[in-house]
């Protein structure tokens, strides 16, 4: 199968390009390298694969890099809330500019599969459990524009396979790592000073680790069918903050949870998933728990794999203030980015 990922550069993307150009597939990969680091993607991506530097507003781009493609899978933009907040403009334009724009480069040359990655984020702050089928409660600019983004996908792409895959907090390795999401970052602190910093814990949030995103992925693109939603990790990987601190804390020797109240955080995300619909289409879904990602983090982290845990290459918000700074992202306005940004500008919530 001829596949592009669009984002596939990052740390999501190096997984899931290295899993399936091991199953056999021809794999382009599609960044805009948004971040001021020194990684190569040669280095991070497979020789079976190839790389195209390219920005992910560019039509034109977008149109040349799926021509001929049997699937295009959007995994790019801005993760999080923070990140999103910097730049609310640059925000939709990567997180809802651009897979609009790549749905549209992908009906005009006849791809019939297209596969977008939204978030479990997008159910805010839920008394108990959510599934596909809960009605969005996004709480800010990130899980508006995924949400914006799935409901427009579905009309571009009425007559074509969709899959949206709304991912749980990813956790583990990668040759693109992360150590900003929360499970990763309890792992770099308590190897960095033995502590495990919480204040609280009480939210409750999903995990999933990221080579089981990957396995997903070449899962539902081997079987492509019309529109389908599914939650991306399992039931039993529902935790409290505080419970993850304490996998942390079990699997880091000499650590311990740094406990303290409760904050008013900005990030009032509170829910548990059910996963019951992903594990009834592809059973051995998501089989790795929290505590092998956490394993292989601090493994890293020991081994010198990983330089200092707080520089900002291991962190998407810290990198994209360098880059925000030194000129290496901005928001385009283009023409199609500002007809876009029309739709964010009038969706429900901007009338709150």
């Amino acid at each position: 199968m001829r596949i592009v990922l669009l984002g596939g550069a990052g740390y999501l993307g190096t997984v899931a390009t290295r899993h399936l150009t091991g199953l056999g597939h021809h794999v382009t990969v599609v960044d805009g390298l948004i971040y001021q680091r020194g990684d190569d993607p040669a280095r991070l991506l497979p020789s079976a694969s190839a790389f195209v530097h390219a920005d992910l507003r560019d039509p034109d781009a977008l149109r040349r890099a799926t021509t001929g493609v049997d699937a295009v899978v959007h995994l790019g933009g801005l993760v999080g809330e923070p990140a999103c907040a910097l730049d609310e403009t640059l925000a939709v334009e990567l997180n809802y500019a651009s897979p609009v724009l790549a749905a549209e480069a992908a009906r005009t040359v006849g791809v019939e599969h297209y596969v977008f990655f939204s978030s479990c984020s997008i159910y805010g702050s839920r008394a108990g459990t959510v599934d596909e089928d809960t009605t969005p409660n996004p709480l800010g600019i990130y899980a508006r524009t995924k949400v914006l983004a799935e409901r427009t996908l579905a009309d571009l792409m009425d007559d074509r396979a969709l899959t949206v895959l709304r991912l749980a907090t990813v956790h583990g390795r990668s040759p693109r790592q992360r150590l900003d999401s929360v499970a990763n970052r309890m792992t770099a602190q308590a190897l960095a000073t033995g502590r495990i910093p919480l204040n609280g814990g009480g939210q409750r949030r999903p995990l999933v680790h990221v080579a089981d995103v990957a396995d997903v992925l070449a899962q539902v693109l081997a079987t492509p069918t019309a529109h389908r939603i599914f939650n991306v990790g399992a039931d039993r990987e529902n935790y409290t903050i505080a419970e993850v601190a304490g996998i942390v804390e079990k699997t880091v020797p000499g650590s311990r949870i740094d406990a303290g109240p409760e904050r008013d955080e900005a990030d009032a995300r509170d829910y548990r998933t059910s996963f019951a619909r992903l594990a009834a289409a592809f059973p051995s879904a998501c089989p790795t728990p929290l505590a092998q990602g956490v394993r292989e983090v601090a493994d890293a982290v020991e081994a010198k794999e990983l330089d200092d845990p707080d520089l900002p290459e291991y962190d998407n918000l810290a990198g994209l203030k360098n880059s925000l700074a030194n000129g290496r992202i901005r928001a385009l306005r283009s023409d199609d980015c500002t007809r876009l940004h029309a739709d964010y500008a009038n969706a429900p919530w901007s009338k709150r």
